[in-house]
């Protein structure tokens, strides 16, 4: 009689490092990464799960990390934490769950009558550029947020239907929440737009301001009007 079993599980013993993500500074995660790989050749193309323990981690944050690690040949199979936006955002990814970690915040919290639980937010992986958007290039983030790893040069247009995240020197046209999220945000490591708009309402710059110049800044909609602020 032939034998149907096409699979056979094994129970292996290997190695997988877990890294404990202890802040949400992506530059420094970055360069973090890159001279641990530097000085531990042998971490290249293994496995690694990551533990996040921050409250206020969001998903987009976590979708930079898994391409640094993929940038630098290290393979994320797997998540290690109690927030359900990044729970959700694995499963939505493709990462394993593993056992999940004990967030501070929660413990310190009173208990409080049940509210009825929401819908799930269902996450959309945002788009992940990591080369230089030159001038009269476009790039479009289609129902979802737009992450941007490298400079955005003079006369480019970056666009969201989400909200957008530039991690370097941004110079061009930037667009977000297009199809008219207000709750849709900007940040830019270093200012130096020529536009910046979110659901419609927009500010051009012939001149960048001298306190926005080159800072980090945080742009949102609050009463229909763009907000900005230096973080």
């Amino acid at each position: 009689m032939k034998d149907l079993n096409t699979v056979e599980v094994k129970t292996q013993s290997e190695v997988i490092n877990t890294f404990k993500v202890l802040s949400s500074d992506i530059e420094r995660f970055s360069d973090e990464i890159e001279a641990l790989v530097n000085d531990k050749k042998e971490l290249q193309h293994t496995p690694v799960i990551l533990e996040i323990e921050q409250i206020d981690f969001q998903a987009n944050e976590l979708a930079i990390l898994v391409e640094i690690l993929t940038q630098n040949n290290i393979v994320a199979i797997g998540l290690r934490t109690r927030k359900q936006e990044l729970i959700d955002f694995a499963k939505f990814s493709g990462l394993a769950m593993f056992g999940k970690v004990l967030i501070a915040e929660e413990v310190k919290a009173p208990k409080q009558n049940i509210a009825p639980k929401l819908p799930d937010k269902v996450y959309q992986a945002p788009k992940v550029v990591t080369d230089k958007v030159r001038a009269s290039m476009q790039i479009v983030a289609k129902e979802g947020d737009l992450v941007l790893l490298n400079t955005v040069k003079k006369d480019a247009e970056v666009i969201a239907h989400g909200s957008i995240s530039a991690y370097k020197d941004a110079q061009g046209k930037v667009f977000a929440g297009v199809a008219g999220d207000k709750q849709a945000t900007i940040f830019i490591q270093s200012f130096n737009a020529q536009l910046v708009s979110i659901a419609g309402v927009y500010k051009t710059f012939d001149k960048v301001p001298a306190k926005l110049y080159a800072r980090p800044v945080m742009i949102s909609l609050v009463d229909d009007k763009l907000n900005f602020q230096i973080v």
